[in-house]
């Protein structure tokens, strides 16, 4: 028995290989003779052309199997490559880039900054505000839904002539301050976060305009009188409640999301907003006790640095943001300034080099090499100028095909998800080849009693209603089951629920084999059954299971996306094809938002279009009927 099984894989493999072999001339003995330099050159015999070159030949003369062949290569090497190149986290989140349109260009600053020398720059989620030494102000980067990048007609009309005294960027809003202390705003205005409050508004232009601050839908204003003001979205921080004992002593601050940290004349600092957390409790005790002279802070969402009159800087902060402790790098010389992004922080040297550390999911804080004497930061863009003026830029450049409802990269779990949606679809259809073919060659070979047992099952199996079961099973699944615990149940059921279409195919061939001259004539030479099949019909139905396989793999890629569509299938949030497309239910985002669905919807076309060419390609070049000519 052992030999025949050794004797069956041998056949197999031969078989395989012949596939992958681009055949061979006729036998060697016979033709040995048939030399090219014999003067009968007229008598020679064409060479054999084996099966399998033939079908290549014949897949490579079909145009649609050659497009299929290249977009599924493409589609693998793509998600499976980039896969192992981009990192991936799936809890990562950025609430400041929402719904991001797909573009680039972020940081690509007008030329006019450089040659007339920068001031300041701003910088917001997606774009940035920048004034010249000559007071003019620019602005740049990718257009959100608030429209930030088009300046209303009626701020033009007002703006023109005017010098420009300072400019600020919050997260999705911009704001200009002129030398006669106007301000003007643009973009998101959900909290009129755009305009001076109406109750400080006065106050403000007779005290005069210092500094202009930005921050999460909220807006700040220092005064040459060192008092500051914010308005905007206050209700949970309350930013708007300024304490009475530093009104008056702000020489300087810094926003985040829900803070503001303010440095008062005589050195010390003031944390305003949002109490109680490590960036207020766990500052140093040098700053608590009001030891040092600060020249400058600057905040993340959740930690602070401090740069004390000395070029030493203090960080602080949760261990999370991995920013604080022995993630600070060691500086070769005095540190001369700090700027903060949302989750790094950029700091300059004496000598003019730049160190940044802390979150890198954008390449922030991969910073240039080089001297420069300025450094701007916010968000998840950086800005360096050198002596000469040349402004060297590093961080978020922008999202390929946008970002989703949580702020995260599409590319990006475009990429991870196809190759979590390809693996089950790939698994499923192994499972499904090996029952299907196993049970459709003993059934059709069987005959009899065994072959009406196995089709009744068959039919059984068949009726399975697939989508409420798999809904079922899913709902009865404990809230605390693994991912893994959940794809594995997926690919079994398409794969045990799937098998029946090849098993049904399968059978009806063999029932056309079983009864040719060659499987004949093998049972008089007394072979197995088993070798029969396996050595003798297997072959010939090969051509048709790896057909019926490409095909099953693109429908067991639709139902994947299915099931994850409907929420039964990859859960968030690790993605798929699937469940990338459950936010299409929305009205809004299939309005608007089309790069949320429209995205992964063309992933999935593209890749079961693909695999529907190669399968009827293969289909056409096996076929012996396609080698007459």
């Amino acid at each position: 028995m052992k030999d025949e099984l050794k004797k069956s894989f041998k056949s197999f493999g031969r078989l395989v290989l012949s596939l992958f072999t681009f055949g061979t001339n006729a036998n060697e003995e016979n033709l040995g003779d048939l030399n090219p330099k014999n003067e009968n050159e007229a008598l020679k015999e064409d060479a054999i052309t084996s099966p399998g070159k033939m079908a290549v030949k014949n897949y490579f003369r079909s145009p649609l199997g050659v497009l299929g062949l290249v977009l599924m290569l493409g589609i693998i090497l793509v998600v499976f490559i980039g896969s192992a190149i981009i990192p991936f986290n799936p809890y990562q989140s950025e609430g400041t880039l929402i719904n991001v349109s797909p573009g680039s260009g972020y940081m690509k600053y007008p030329s006019e900054m450089e040659k007339e020398g920068v001031e300041r720059i701003s910088v917001g989620n997606t774009f940035g505000v920048g004034l010249t030494k000559e007071k003019n102000f620019y602005f740049w980067g990718k257009n959100n839904e608030d429209n930030v990048m088009k300046m209303p007609e009626d701020i033009k009309e007002k703006l023109k002539g005017k010098k420009i005294k300072d400019v600020a960027a919050g997260d999705r809003h911009i704001l200009v301050a002129t030398e006669d202390n106007e301000v003007y705003g643009w973009g998101n205005d959900s909290f009129q976060q755009t305009k001076l409050p109406p109750m400080q508004e006065s106050q403000i232009k007779q005290e005069g305009i210092k500094k202009l601050g930005g921050g999460v839908q909220y807006s700040v204003v220092l005064t040459e009188k060192n008092n500051i003001y914010v308005w905007g979205s206050t209700m949970n921080s309350r930013l708007d409640l300024i304490p009475k004992e530093v009104q008056g002593k702000i020489v300087d601050f810094d926003t985040s999301g829900s803070n503001i940290l303010a440095v008062l004349k005589d050195g010390t600092t003031k944390l305003l907003g949002v109490r109680g957390a490590e960036i207020d409790v766990g500052a140093p005790d040098e700053i608590k006790n009001d030891k040092l002279k600060i020249s400058k802070v600057a905040l993340t969402s959740n930690s602070a640095a401090a740069l004390d009159e000395n070029g030493k800087l203090y960080v602080w902060g949760p261990s999370r943001d991995n920013l604080s402790g022995e993630n600070v790098p060691k500086f070769k010389g005095k540190v001369k300034d700090i700027v903060a992004g949302t989750n790094h922080f950029t700091a300059l040297d004496e000598d003019g080099k730049i160190y940044s550390w802390g979150n890198n999911v954008y390449g922030e804080a991969d910073s240039p090499s080089g001297k420069y004497e300025k450094i701007f930061s916010g968000y998840f863009n950086n800005y360096a100028v050198n002596k000469d003026n040349k402004i060297d830029t590093w961080g978020l450049k922008g999202f390929r095909f946008g970002s989703d409802d949580q702020g995260r990269d599409i590319y990006t779990r475009l990429i991870h998800g196809g190759k979590m949606t390809i693996i089950i679809s790939f698994v499923s259809v192994i499972i499904q080849v090996v029952l299907g073919v196993i049970i459709g060659m003993v059934s059709g070979y069987a005959g009899g009693k065994v072959d009406n047992v196995l089709m009744r099952i068959t039919e059984i199996v068949q009726s399975f209603p697939f989508y409420p079961l798999i809904i079922t099973l899913s709902a009865l699944l404990p809230v605390n089951t693994s991912q893994n615990t959940r794809l594995m149940m997926i690919m079994v059921l398409l794969g045990v629920i799937g098998w029946t279409g090849i098993a049904r195919l399968v059978r009806g061939q063999i029932l056309a084999e079983r009864e040719r001259d060659y499987v004949i004539a093998a049972k008089a030479l007394g072979v197995t059954n088993s070798s029969i099949l396996v050595r003798h019909i297997l072959p010939n139905i090969l051509s048709i299971i790896i057909v019926n396989a490409t095909l099953g793999f693109a429908g067991n890629l639709l139902t994947e996306a299915g099931l994850s569509f409907l929420g039964f299938g990859v859960q968030e949030p690790m993605p798929s094809w699937g469940n990338m497309m459950t936010s299409a239910q929305s009205s809004d985002v299939i309005n608007i938002y089309w790069w949320r669905w429209v995205v992964p919807a063309l992933a999935v076309f593209l890749a079961a279009f693909s695999v529907n060419l190669i399968g009827d390609a293969l289909r056409d070049a096996i076929d012996p009927r396609s080698n007459e000519r």
